[in-house]
């Protein structure tokens, strides 16, 4: 009787743990969902003022960091064309964000890009 009561004991364990870390998992699934709905319904609202007092984009990749800024592609939302951007005193902007912006398009010497959308921080109206 007693060989029976340690192996049960083990498989009582393992079980408690394996429930517990899947319901762990559920709650995380749960509370990323919640985020992600509330964050659609942000960027829907936020495409009502598209082209109002700035432009909808979305942080696709940002390809090099630097004390001063960074460089980002961002894709429009209107449109879906995506655009070479520089970031002014942001280096850590983040992937995947949504931006209400109102930049200007210029010049980039570094990679001789006609159409690099500069963003200095006060363009940046809004982020989700």
């Amino acid at each position: 009787m007693k060989e029976l009561i340690a192996p049960l004991a083990w498989i009582g364990i393992i079980a408690f743990l394996v429930w517990g870390v899947r319901r762990i998992r559920r709650e995380r699934a749960a509370q990323h969902a919640a985020r992600e709905a509330l964050r659609q319904q942000a960027v829907a609202e936020l495409r009502r003022f598209d082209g109002q007092d700035g432009h909808l984009a979305c942080v696709e990749q940002v390809y090099q960091r630097a004390r001063t800024g960074a460089k980002a592609i961002i894709v429009w939302d209107a449109n879906g064309t995506s655009q070479d951007a520089w970031f002014h005193d942001w280096p850590g902007i983040p992937v995947g964000a949504y931006l209400l912006l109102a930049g200007t398009t210029g010049y980039g010497p570094h990679n001789h890009n006609p159409n690099v959308y500069y963003v200095h921080p006060d363009q940046v109206l809004t982020v989700i």
